[in-house]
């Protein structure tokens, strides 16, 4: 009894160690302080910019057994604003100009409401995503179709639905001498080159509903998909992921910054054929989270471009079929590091306190 006691003891002690071990390194890790040989810190500066970007959601469906797929993409046009970056808060405004819509003659139109979000913190990177898009072209119609409605170019689909919504959390795992803001945000400068491994997880769910089937009538394969005609599709999965990224910086000034991570997962898939039947399954599925950068520092002139592109590769019911969904943001930047005279307090409750304190002296 005394030798199980010592036992539980001994058990007890290590497991508080370790707890107070593991305590005190996520500690000293969340405190991490970058690297100046590596990574210029100029969050304390005012980041202006003009940017022009385009926000994207796309749905590729595919047969593998017939090698055929369907691309459908919305016609969304390019928003080009104003922006600023200054400690961790950061706004762009902006808006599609006549100029930067494509033709919906051609495309079609696409509405949507789309609301991406980065935060590039030094010990995590978080990506959330959200939107709604009706009205989509299908992109190889050329190569798929035999015929052309009203003989135009592509395609068009002005029904077709896509809602989505999730994030992904990834823990960076050399935040001392890797800047994640330096593409994206431009408030940190990557002096040298350096790299990162990456771990972290993501929860999504999208769906796509139509006023009729997905697959036209004037497919050429009539084979596609077993045949089956449907009008609606979804999933919902967790995974997990593991990725690299590298910026490889020359003399000082150019970089370029490659980054992916890939994920395995489990989820539920629905295809609703127009009948009206519902066919379910839980299948795993992978996922790629690929981050481009490239630009160049003019000392406090920045000129570079940066892409944050999402895809789920998810299989369907039907045998040798999968659904490929992306989304993402391709931005164009030119911005500006204007230093400050003084420093200035963006944490409201800051205000407040100081205030009282002031209250309490007089």
């Amino acid at each position: 009894m005394q030798l199980k006691r010592g036992y539980l003891i001994a058990i007890l002690i290590g497991f508080t160690i370790s707890i107070s071990y593991g305590q005190d390194h996520l500690s000293k890790w969340l405190s991490l302080k970058p690297d100046s040989t590596y990574i210029q810190n100029n969050q304390n500066d005012l980041i202006l910019r003009v940017y022009a970007s385009q926000k994207y959601s796309a749905q590729t469906i595919i047969d593998r057994g017939e090698k055929v797929s369907l691309g459908y993409r919305p016609s969304n046009g390019y928003v080009v604003g104003l922006g600023f970056n200054y400690k961790f808060l950061g706004i762009n405004l902006g808006t599609v100009f006549p100029f930067a819509q494509p033709d919906i003659n051609r495309y079609g139109k696409t509405k949507y409401l789309d609301f991406q979000s980065h935060l590039y913190l030094r010990i995590f990177t978080v990506d959330f995503y959200t939107g709604y898009y009706k009205g989509a072209y299908l992109a190889n119609s050329a190569t798929v179709l035999n015929a052309f409605p009203n003989g135009n170019e592509f395609y068009t689909r002005g029904d077709i639905k896509t809602y989505s919504g999730g994030f992904g959390i990834y823990a960076n795992l050399n935040p001392t001498k890797f800047s994640v803001r330096a593409p994206f945000l431009q408030n940190e400068w990557q002096k040298k080159s350096a790299g990162q491994p990456m771990l972290g997880f993501e929860l999504y769910w999208v769906a796509s509903t139509a006023d009729s089937s997905f697959v036209p009538t004037q497919l050429i394969n009539k084979k596609f998909f077993d045949g089956i005609e449907f009008n609606k599709w979804r999933f919902y999965s967790l995974n997990f992921t593991g990725g690299y990224a590298y910026t490889l910086v020359i003399r000082k000034q150019f970089f370029i910054m490659a980054g992916v991570n890939g994920s395995l997962g489990i989820g539920e898939y629905q295809l609703r054929p127009v009948d009206g039947a519902t066919m379910n399954r839980i299948y795993p599925n992978v996922s790629l989270n690929q981050k481009l950068g490239a630009g160049y520092h003019f000392d406090r002139l920045f000129v570079g471009m940066s892409l944050a592109n999402f895809q789920y590769f998810t299989p369907s019911p039907v045998k040798e079929t999968y659904i490929r969904w992306s989304t993402g943001n391709i931005r164009f930047n030119i911005a500006y590091r204007l230093s400050l005279n003084r420093d200035i307090e963006i944490r409201p409750w800051k205000w407040f306190g100081n205030r009282s304190e002031t209250s309490v002296k007089e």
